[in-house]
């Protein structure tokens, strides 16, 4: 079998598609992954296109923050045709649809694709006639489908039409429809989880959490160790991979680890964004080795990243998010719901506040315990395993 891996986005959109690669290339099939040429040195026996250039990357992640920034606290939806526009996104569509026609066999061929934005998979698959698989890495990827498709309908329908006729196929008139129409929909999250919120619809295949294995472990950095091995453990802020972080979120993470009293770890490649004056308790890494670092600290600061998440479960580390946009306010409250997490919406990042939830959790001893509890349920490796075998079986 021939797989065609498509995805783009930032480390949560990624790795999982990374480790689904190596799983589907260990199995004996051909492989190849289109993604960003950042995540090129990760990608280990199979074969990586390049989706962009790093500079292009860079661009596409100072857009989509500067999107995120013009409607903060506002209702109204993101210009998403001037983002694609301003960031060649439709040329980037047009050249995963060809790079996949290159190598898609009829009868031999599935393409896969990351949901909701994963546009070209679906068209090239469409196009040369062989079964597509759509992976959502989130609930909320399918509770917002209605948003998605207004948007695809009232911003984006021209262009995407005007790239289904170059490949010869017929506009499409149900936005609605098309976005479902992937032979194959996978959720990379566990029932458990599924049951701790809005419910998404039972045709789903959910393997569980795939989790970026390789791409996720490394060496300690020096004086990191040293830090881990103190004999109260410190806080790790998780900043995202990407630069749509508000500017509160770093803010409202180092305040509350100065106010709990603990030394905090400030994890982000982005040094722009870090507070320009840090106090003596927080020590700043451009990157970590979060299978490594996850177990070894107190509690972890994020946005609510899938990845992030899930690392920190596996690893019984209690969690407070600041939840950014889009998914994540809706996996922060399941986390809650399941008593191992406190969140705060990004209209609510008080540091203050943070300060008196990081207390919380780091005061209850009881919300270790049920992220062990889970933890010990989450199999990443039997998950990438079940989702390739729901991939093979398209064919």
């Amino acid at each position: 079998m021939r797989a065609v891996l498509i995805t783009h986005g930032t480390n949560g959109d990624v790795l999982p598609f990374l480790r689904l690669s190596e799983e589907l290339a260990a199995r004996g099939h051909e492989v190849t992954l289109i993604t960003h040429a950042v995540y090129a040195t990760a990608a280990h026996g199979y074969e990586f296109v390049a989706l962009d250039t790093p500079e292009e990357y860079t661009h596409y992640l100072d857009d989509a923050r500067d999107v995120l920034l013009a409607r903060q606290g506002s209702p109204s939806p993101p210009d998403l045709l001037a983002h694609y526009e301003r960031t060649g996104w439709f040329r980037h569509i047009r050249f995963a649809i060809e790079q996949t026609r290159q190598r898609a066999v009829k009868g031999d061929t599935v393409v896969i694709g990351r949901h909701t934005s994963g546009l070209a998979a679906l068209i090239a698959a469409e196009a040369c006639g062989v079964p597509s698989a759509w992976v959502a890495l989130t609930p909320a990827q399918h509770l917002l489908l209605p948003i998605t498709e207004y948007l695809h309908r009232t911003a984006l329908a021209n262009p995407l039409n005007e790239i289904r006729a170059e490949a010869g196929l017929a506009p499409v008139t149900d936005w609605n429809a098309w976005l479902r129409s992937a032979d194959r929909q996978l959720g990379f999250w566990p029932e458990w989880f599924d049951r701790s919120g809005t419910p998404t619809d039972a045709d789903i295949k959910r393997v569980g959490f795939v989790l970026g294995g390789q791409a996720e472990s490394g060496e300690l950095p020096a004086g990191l160790d040293d830090l881990l091995s103190e004999p109260e453990p410190p806080v790790l802020i998780a900043g995202s991979s990407g630069t749509i972080l508000f500017d509160e979120f770093y803010a409202a993470a180092v305040h509350a680890c100065q106010a709990a009293g603990r030394t905090a770890i400030l994890v982000t490649p982005f040094k722009s964004l870090v507070p320009q004056t840090l106090p003596a308790h927080v020590h700043w890494f451009p990157r970590l080795p979060y299978r490594e670092v996850m177990p070894r600290v107190a509690a972890v600061i994020h946005h609510g990243g899938i990845g992030t998440l899930a690392r920190a479960l596996v690893s019984g580390t209690p969690q407070l998010i600041l939840a950014h946009s889009f998914d994540q306010p809706d996996t922060a409250a399941r986390l809650r719901k399941l008593g191992v997490a406190e969140w705060l919406p990004s209209t609510q990042w008080e540091p203050a506040q943070a300060a008196v939830l990081l207390k919380q959790i780091l005061a209850d001893s009881s919300a270790a315990a049920r992220s062990s509890r889970l933890g010990a349920a989450i199999n990443p490796a039997r998950s990438a395993e079940l989702a390739a075998i729901a991939i093979e079986d398209l064919l």
